[in-house]
């Protein structure tokens, strides 16, 4: 499994950097387009719900047949925002609808949202 991990500022202007990733992973990958477009669309909901304060950190752990993003150390406010039980459409339905799998770890104290998706490859195979 390769692995890659992002450790950024939480300005907005480096989030440029993780989809510059994610686009190169994808290529790797020969992910398809509406695969790659369903990760930058979670990756998006999760960057803009960031606390302004401590560290962020992305891995991202690729297989040939899953992709795998550890967004964290989550703070608070979006462990609350992904727990909520809600009718509508919250973010957990929402990173439900684009990942295969969504949830929450703990790891050395803190917390992490798992995304997980299989990887479609542009030639039909998974």
């Amino acid at each position: 499994m390769d692995e890659i991990v992002l450790t950024l500022p939480h300005e907005a202007c480096w989030h440029g950097v993780v989809y510059l990733v994610l686009a190169g992973l994808a290529a790797r990958l020969d992910m398809t387009v509406e695969n790659l477009e369903d990760w930058q669309l979670a990756l998006t909901e999760l960057l803009g719900r960031q606390h302004p304060d401590g560290r962020l950190q992305l891995v991202f752990r690729a297989s040939p047949d899953q992709l795998e993003t550890r967004f964290g150390p989550a703070d608070s406010q979006l462990l609350a925002e992904l727990e909520r039980q809600e009718d509508g459409v919250g973010l957990r339905r929402v990173l439900s609808t684009l990942a295969d799998g969504v949830e929450i770890v703990t790891s050395d104290d803190d917390r992490w949202v798992v995304l997980r998706k299989a990887i479609i490859r542009s030639d039909g195979a998974r």
